[in-house]
């Protein structure tokens, strides 16, 4: 294990869950509050078909920031400025989103192969956080910083908007530009972790640790302390195992994640 961690891209790996983790962590009680997993995972899916759209469009095709920012951010705001204008249900109208991306992202995928080998494109689109850059660790930190800023001045007001919204509009709070600002945070944490952990891992982490959070915590904090603790957890943990075994990081990652759910979970209910 020694000799393992002495492996330049085993640390930047490390670097990069520890970046990670109270990213996903942080934002994983509020996605749960405000109902908005099925929208994290079409998220997910926009991010891919905007890889393949800055690879067609000539972007460096290990690092096609550009498009998949604005595409995500595009599809992210578009799809709350409809819902708050329409009559049809919120899971409705991600549907539809999901649909549209993916139709559009295997339509973009047939393209791209046309002139690129489509293994080039799996670390872009997959994620592998064994083979995290010290560009992407930059990406990480100072979404991380944007994050954290964020909700040190919205929290409250987010938190109330989600849990009464008549409250919060008979105290004038924005809730329009609330809801806004939150899916531009959940995209920007989206975006700069898919390429380093891949699409199932980050909805893993934004899902699973505010769910474990809820089984013990008694409080928004402690939920919040909970969630960013078993995403480290998983992170670091799935990190060590995958090199250890030589296994797929996002797959041991997402199995450590759902074995403290277990536990959690366990622990809960006999309390």
């Amino acid at each position: 294990m020694t000799e393992l961690l002495a492996l330049p891209f085993v640390q930047r790996a490390l670097l990069a869950v520890a970046l990670a983790a109270p990213l996903l962590g942080l934002l994983s009680p509020l996605v749960l509050a405000r109902r908005l997993a099925f929208f994290s995972a079409a998220l997910g899916q926009a991010v891919l078909t905007g890889v393949a759209l800055g690879v067609l469009l000539g972007e460096p095709i290990d690092a096609p920031w550009a498009s998949v920012l604005g595409f995500s951010l595009t599809c992210g705001v578009g799809l709350v400025f409809v819902r708050r204008r329409s009559q049809l249900p919120p899971d409705t109208l991600v549907g539809v989103l999901l649909a549209v991306t993916l139709g559009l992202g295997v339509l973009l995928l047939t393209v791209v192969t046309k002139r690129f080998n489509v293994h080039q494109l799996e670390a872009a689109m997959f994620g592998s956080v064994l083979t995290t850059t010290t560009a992407d660790l930059v990406v990480l930190a100072v979404t991380l910083a944007l994050v954290v800023a964020g909700l040190l001045r919205f929290h409250n007001a987010l938190l109330l908007d989600t849990i009464d919204a008549r409250l919060s509009a008979s105290r004038r709070l924005p809730s329009a530009h609330l809801e806004y600002g939150f899916v531009v945070l959940l995209t920007l944490a989206i975006v700069a972790s898919v390429k380093v952990m891949g699409a199932l891992m980050v909805e893993a982490m934004l899902l699973v640790p505010a769910a474990a959070g809820r089984s013990i915590a008694r409080s928004v904090l402690g939920v919040t302390w909970v969630s960013v603790g078993v995403a480290a957890f998983g992170g670091v943990g799935g990190v060590l195992l995958s090199t250890r075994l030589n296994a797929p990081s996002g797959a041991a990652i997402v199995l450590l994640l759902a074995v403290a759910f277990g536990v959690l979970a366990l622990v809960g209910s006999r309390r």
